[in-house]
C-alpha cells in the first residue's frame, strides 16, 4: 500500500500567505494631533495679533496720537511677537504637516487684511483732505499703512501658489479715487494749503507703486519663498527615505 502525497496548494490568493497588515487605529495619530494643535495655536496667535492691531489703528484715528500712542513700543512689540509666532507655527503646520485646511483659512485672513488696508487707506485720504495733521501724524499714518501691507505679504508667503494680483485691484481703485480727491482739493477748493500736497503725493506714490508691483506679478518675493521651500525640502530629505511624510486630511 503506497501513500499518496497531497499536491501543494497553488500560490495564488487566497492560498498565498501575505504580510500582516497593520491594524487601523481609530482617531487621529500623533501627526494628526500635532497638526490640529498647531492649527489651533496659530489661529489664536494670528487672530489676537491682527485684532489688537486693528484696535490700535482705531484708537489712532479716533483718540489721536497723544492718547493712543503713549508707550507705543510696549504695544507694537507684543503684537509683532504674537503675529510672528503665529506665522511660524502656521508655516510649520502647512509645510511640515501638509495641512490642507489651513491654506483656505489663510486666504480668508488675507482677504480680511486687504479689506482692513482698504478701509485704512480711505480713512487716511479723509485725514489728508482735511489737512489737519502734523509730521508725527503723517508718519504714523504711513507706517500703519505699510504695516498692514506687510501683514498681507506675510500671509501671502504661507500659501504655495498664492496669487497677489486680485488683491491689487481694490488698492488701484482706491488710488484712482485718491488722485481724484487730490485734484479736487487743490483745484476746486479755495482753502487748500499747498504744503500738504507733499503728504498726499507721498501716500499716493507709495500705494500706486505697491499695487502696480502686485499686479505685474514680478516675483519679487520669489527668493523668500524659495528659501522657505528649501528649508522644508531639506527637512523631508532628512527623514532618510525622501518621501513626503506630511499629514493629509483624508480618511
Amino acid at each position: 500500500m503506497t501513500s499518496s502525497k497531497k499536491d501543494p496548494l497553488p500560490k495564488v490568493p487566497p492560498f498565498i500567505v501575505g504580510k500582516k497588515t497593520q491594524p487601523h487605529h481609530n482617531g487621529l495619530d500623533t501627526r494628526g494631533l500635532l497638526s490640529v494643535a498647531t492649527l489651533f495655536v496659530s489661529i489664536c496667535a494670528l487672530t489676537v495679533s491682527m485684532g489688537g492691531a486693528a484696535k490700535l489703528v482705531f484708537d489712532v484715528f479716533n483718540e489721536g496720537l497723544s492718547n493712543s500712542l503713549g508707550g507705543i513700543w510696549a504695544k507694537i512689540i507684543p503684537l509683532g511677537t504674537a503675529f510672528l509666532f503665529g506665522w511660524v507655527v502656521a508655516l510649520v503646520n502647512i509645510r511640515a504637516f501638509s495641512n490642507l485646511i489651513y491654506p483656505i483659512i489663510i486666504r480668508i485672513y488675507a482677504w480680511a487684511c486687504l479689506a482692513g488696508v482698504s478701509i485704512l487707506y480711505i480713512k487716511i485720504i479723509q485725514k489728508l483732505y482735511m489737512q489737519n495733521y502734523d509730521n508725527q501724524h503723517f508718519l504714523a499714518y504711513l507706517l500703519i499703512l505699510l504695516g498692514g501691507l506687510a501683514v498681507l505679504m506675510f500671509l501671502h508667503l504661507l500659501v504655495e501658489g498664492h496669487d497677489l494680483r486680485p488683491f491689487a485691484v481694490p488698492l488701484l481703485i482706491i488710488s484712482v479715487l485718491h488722485i481724484c480727491v487730490i485734484v479736487f482739493r487743490y483745484i476746486f477748493t479755495a482753502d487748500a494749503q499747498g504744503i500738504y500736497l507733499v503728504g498726499d503725493l507721498s501716500i499716493f506714490i507709495v500705494m500706486i507703486s505697491i499695487s502696480a508691483l502686485m499686479l505685474m506679478h514680478l516675483g519679487i518675493l520669489s527668493s523668500v519663498r524659495s528659501s522657505i521651500d528649501a528649508i522644508f525640502s531639506q527637512s523631508k530629505k532628512g527623514n532618510g527615505n525622501g518621501k513626503d511624510n506630511g499629514y493629509h486630511w483624508t480618511s
